[in-house]
């Protein structure tokens, strides 16, 4: 049988080398699909040598809520965006495409804390949101005075406790072997604690509250060195004993080219609200004091201030004479 002269037997010779053809052809991308040579696996540990209060609560039990997030960079890709993981404190497995990659690790189970710079592992930025004097010190709504020369200072508020680092660049490229990768988180804060001794009249005394200024606005997570520029922060006080104030904080750091000579200065503001209604604010310049406790990124701080002039308010009619409706200022020695 012919039809228009060709077999019938030919033509379906063709079909068959046609339907062979494409079969083969689809087979053989199918094979390079599936190839996963390509990808390797991470095996991930934190060693906690040098941050072992991170994993241990107040109470010496382990640290059970904090969990950690670790970000791959692939430094083939420049600007991509880094692959994420998240991991307990002893960490876990990824699986990452062949490269060349650096990790950055950070705890996450913050809440104060944020993040910019995101997409470059040497430009990973911790910072918190702006506040104001009368959030940090919980003393009022409106109206609190400023250390003069911070006035234009923004108010930030207090990061969560935060440890992080950056792992050096490892290889991927030609290897699907498991791969061990041991990070080494550290401090990214500093613990500043106040102390002022021999107060007077502290029975007759509402509350206080304080502000520090001349602080680092955030953390380089990599490096660990405290980012540019100047922030204040405020926060709350306590009462210790009769004669004694306490307040603790942290902070992301402060002066971060104190290394080249260049320093901020410090000016503490001590809030009081007296049982009368009567406010004071009192300064005091701590830049030595600051500048001599902070030796590494992760040194707690101690300042001990002794003395503050806190008058006896209005006693049935005896007493100090207040002005009710504003804040009186008084500059104060760090000696007093």
């Amino acid at each position: 049988m012919r039809m228009n002269g060709l077999h019938v037997v030919d033509i379906v010779k063709v079909i068959v080398m046609v339907f062979v053809s494409v079969s083969l052809t689809s087979c053989e991308y199918k094979d390079l699909c599936y190839d996963h040579n390509h990808w390797a696996t991470v095996k991930v540990s934190f060693d906690w040598q040098k941050a072992p209060d991170a994993i241990t609560r107040a109470d010496g039990q382990p640290q059970q809520s904090m969990g950690m997030t670790v970000l791959f960079y692939n430094l083939d890709n420049p600007g991509a965006e880094p692959i994420r993981y998240d991991f307990g404190l002893e960490g876990g497995t990824a699986r990452l495409e062949a490269g060349t990659y650096r990790a950055v690790c950070y705890n996450n189970n913050t809440e104060t804390i944020l993040y910019r710079g995101m997409n470059y592992w040497n430009s990973l930025e911790a910072y918190t949101r702006q506040s104001s004097i009368e959030e940090g010190t919980q003393l009022t709504r409106s109206g609190m005075p400023r250390a003069i020369g911070t006035e234009d200072e923004p108010v930030i508020l207090e990061p969560d406790p935060l440890w992080g680092c950056a792992s050096e660049p490892f290889d991927l490229k030609n290897d699907a072997r498991d791969v061990s990768l041991v990070l080494y988180p550290e401090h990214r804060f500093n613990t500043i604690t106040v102390t002022i001794t021999n107060v007077p009249n502290l029975q007759y005394t509402g509350s206080f509250g304080g502000a520090l200024s001349g602080l680092a606005p955030s953390r380089w997570m990599a490096s660990g060195i405290p980012g540019e520029g100047l922030a204040t922060q405020a926060f709350t006080a306590n009462v210790i004993d009769a004669t004694t104030l306490q307040m603790q904080f942290r902070i992301f750091g402060h002066c971060p080219h104190l290394s080249e000579g260049i320093i901020n200065q410090h000016m503490f503001t001590i809030y009081a609200i007296l049982a009368d209604g009567s406010k004071w604010y009192y300064t005091v310049d701590v830049t030595d004091k600051l500048h001599d406790g902070i030796i590494d990124d992760d040194e707690d701080v101690s300042i001990t201030i002794d003395g503050l002039p806190v008058p006896k308010p209005i006693v049935n009619g005896s007493g100090f004479q207040p002005t009710i409706d504003g804040w009186q200022g008084v500059e104060i020695d760090i000696g007093m």
